[in-house]
């Protein structure tokens, strides 16, 4: 990073700095050189992909003398295969060595947004925050104070174990991290009673897979491997999106309903099923519960109405149930693509009731496949994660990640939030209702305390940033929730720089705030020991020696896993729910959002904004030149029938608007989303952009029926040509 002799960052230079990448040297021509270090023995460490990715891959990572001389997949982990995903094959260089890290604590010595700084040391920044921290806690009381992070690094001990000890402890308000996942683990909780089905690797048993609002040719690489093994042994691929994916591009078929449609369609989907008398009965008599309910309901989700519904012809939807239910072993792969709608909770809850409808958990391959966190949450020991017993019960407020702005901009809290941590999490970029997350960040009696590796979106707004280091300068365990695999991560290089990581620089602040308790400084090594220390019959001849040795290991689970071919649900009833009376709506049903009539003519087009970029994910590697060059232009897919309305031709330059902002944008037509919608890819940094605006400078922070989650694409647009 290139810093003034005075120690200050301008705006304009603040902005350079963070869009300058790496050289993208290649790995099998040159060393990454830290410049630092003494250590002249060669060694090879195992680590893993701390990216909140259903993938975890496993790698290999040799250093001679601080330098990494080599970084590639681990060939121990199959699931990984021994190939790394795009994203992260450069990884040493786009973030660890990159020349634009942050390796220096930071003071704000301008406006916020200004991205003007100073450095400072440790110890001054640590004493400051401590001092401001304390007078905020006298005057207003911990729930002033708001932790905010999520998934930019799902590492067990740097995601939040010393983190969570520091916010209980001060009694800082909660923060429910629902934006992405909680919607759809409460829809299929409430049908199945648990998320976890179908392993990955089963998958090259199934002969008929629907990929259900997912792209894994993108976000889930080595799936897609094995989904293709599948397909050469005769399985036929089918994907359900409103987009035209890369992966429906490479289906065997795809079905493109319109948006936030999905509850309607599976439900039309359990209609012809159950009128056609294709059902497995005899499934459905032992293993569930309310299909005298659930046949009554769908009556009203004819082929017709469905059809008007979703846009699909009728004839699709009937051909589309009638193969589902006839195919042997038949899978619906679902991740979090359909839950960020108004329905999203209904939508999980419909389609994870039709592989019971059809007796597809009898067969290997066969059901639903969707996380698989809930292996982690038995196999492990939580002791050292979790909060300690004295601080697990205490009973602060909670505020929704997703209403972030919102709640930065209250005045009806009370207290209001006088500071903000941010770690793990770039809010500017990936909270919904951007302009007013912003309007929040500027606030001058707003704390913010940023922890990070580069100069985001979100630290232009930071009193104080801390240098974190990158998943190779420090220890961690890793779960996954998307395989069955276990991962170490032990630091290849010394910490570049005054880089510290998170758990540290918790404790640091833990020391100065006069926090004498034990569970505070509890080691970051010790953490990663006991939680791999667990007699449970998962982790038979797995140990922290073994993962030191191998890298991932796959936990020990039975050689078929089928969890439900006999039913074994854990719901209250041991059963799956096509009818719960618990519930606020007994039966999933599609209700649609109701938009004012003033807001539909205003703003006539669906905007759904997706993870479509090939190269970065979610916000993180977004700032990286190769990777934004190889990238290209920040585009937003039109209908051509929209774009003749409006007179806009290939590569006219966009605005797209409603009543929270703007975006400006390159336009692209094409037929990959159909006329009345319109798709803007997530993840691009608004300062990197013209106009200073990305995506979600146009969602709101709309919640979803069930879960709490993001409802992000209920969101109207207009677009004109500028």
């Amino acid at each position: 990073m290139d810093i003034k002799k005075n120690n200050t960052i301008d705006r304009r230079e603040f902005i350079e700095i963070s869009s300058k990448g790496a050289a993208g040297i290649s790995l099998t021509s040159f060393a990454f050189t830290s410049g630092c270090g003494t250590d002249k023995t060669s060694k090879t460490v195992h680590g893993a992909c701390y990216h909140d990715c259903p993938d975890r891959c496993s790698w290999n990572i040799t250093t001679v003398d601080n330098t990494v001389t080599s970084f590639k997949a681990n060939a121990n982990n199959p699931y990984t295969a021994g190939n790394l995903c795009d994203k992260m094959m450069d990884f040493p260089n786009d973030v660890t060595f990159h020349s634009d890290r942050i390796l220096t604590p930071l003071k704000r010595s301008g406006a916020k947004g200004s991205g003007e700084f100073v450095k400072i040391s440790w110890k001054q920044a640590i004493t400051e925050v401590a001092a401001r921290l304390k007078d905020i806690i006298a005057q207003k009381g911990g729930e002033a104070v708001l932790p905010y992070s999520f998934g930019g690094n799902q590492g067990l001990v740097q995601r939040g174990a010393i983190a969570n000890r520091f916010f209980a402890h001060i009694g800082a308000s909660q923060l429910e991290r629902t934006i992405c996942g909680d919607a759809a683990v409460a829809g299929i909780l409430a049908t199945n009673g648990q998320t976890t089905g179908v392993l990955p690797e089963d998958i090259i048993h199934s002969r008929y897979i629907v990929l259900w609002g997912t792209n894994p040719v993108l976000s889930n690489q080595h799936l897609w491997s094995l989904i293709k093994q599948a397909k050469s042994k005769g399985a036929k691929i089918i994907t359900v999106d409103p987009f035209q994916s890369r992966t429906s591009e490479e289906s065997d078929w795809h079905i493109q309903p319109r948006p936030g449609t999905d509850t309607a369609l599976a439900l039309g989907l359990m209609h012809v099923i159950l009128n056609e008398n294709i059902q497995d009965q005899e499934y459905i008599d032992n293993y569930t519960l309310g299909i005298e309910h659930l046949k009554e309901h769908v009556q009203k989700y004819d082929p017709t109405t469905v059809a008007q519904i979703t846009g699909l012809g009728k004839e699709t939807i009937i051909a589309f149930a009638k193969e589902y239910a006839q195919s042997t072993p038949s899978l619906i792969r679902v991740l979090i693509g359909m839950e960020h709608q108004v329905n999203g909770a209904s939508a999980f809850r419909a389609v994870a009731m039709l592989p019971a409808l059809t007796g597809a958990w009898r067969h290997f391959g066969g059901g639903l496949m969707h996380m698989t966190y809930e292996l982690f949450g038995k196999a492990l020991n939580w002791e050292s994660i979790n909060l300690p017993p004295e601080l697990a019960n205490l009973k602060t407020r909670s505020i929704n990640m997703i209403e972030l702005g919102k709640a930065l901009n209250s005045s009806e809290l009370n207290p209001g939030i006088n500071a903000l941590f941010v770690y793990n999490s770039n809010p500017a970029v990936t909270t919904p209702n951007q302009n007013l997350v912003i309007k929040g960040l500027k606030r001058d009696d707003l704390l913010t305390i940023v922890s990070e590796h580069f100069l985001t979106d979100t630290t232009r707004y930071a009193d104080y940033i801390f240098p974190a280091t990158s998943v190779l300068e420090n220890w961690d365990v890793l779960s996954s929730w998307g395989t069955p695999y276990l991962n170490i991560n032990e630091p290849a290089i010394q910490p570049l720089g005054d880089s510290k990581p998170n758990s540290e620089f918790f404790r640091l602040l833990a020391k100065e705030m006069g926090f004498k308790e034990d569970y505070f400084y509890e080691t970051d090594i010790d953490i990663v020991k006991k939680t791999v220390d667990s007699q449970h019959e998962y982790m038979e001849g797995i140990s922290f020696e073994s993962l030191r040795k191998m890298g991932g290991q796959k936990l020990n689970l039975p050689t078929k896993w089928m969890p439900h071919k006999k039913g074994n649900f854990k719901t209250s009833s041991g059963k799956c729910h096509f009818f719960d009376p618990n519930l606020e709506q007994a039966l999933p049903d599609f209700i649609p959002f109701k938009y004012s009539d003033e807001e539909m003519k205003q703003y006539p087009l669906y905007l759904l904004s997706i993870k479509t970029p090939k190269n970065f994910l979610n916000s993180s590697h977004a700032n990286v030149e190769h990777i934004l060059k190889k990238e290209g232009k920040f585009y937003l897919e039109i209908n051509p029938k929209d774009a003749d309305i409006r007179h806009i031709a290939d590569g006219d330059e966009l605005k797209v608007y409603n009543q929270r902002g703007r975006v400006f944008i390159t336009a692209r037509i094409s037929n990959k989303v159909q006329q009345g919608v319109v798709c803007m890819p997530q993840g691009f940094w608004p300062s990197l952009l013209d106009g200073g605006s990305s995506a979600n400078a146009l969602t709101s922070h709309l919640l979803t029926d069930m879960g709490r989650g993001g409802a992000i694409q209920e969101t109207k647009v207009e677009v004109k040509k500028v």
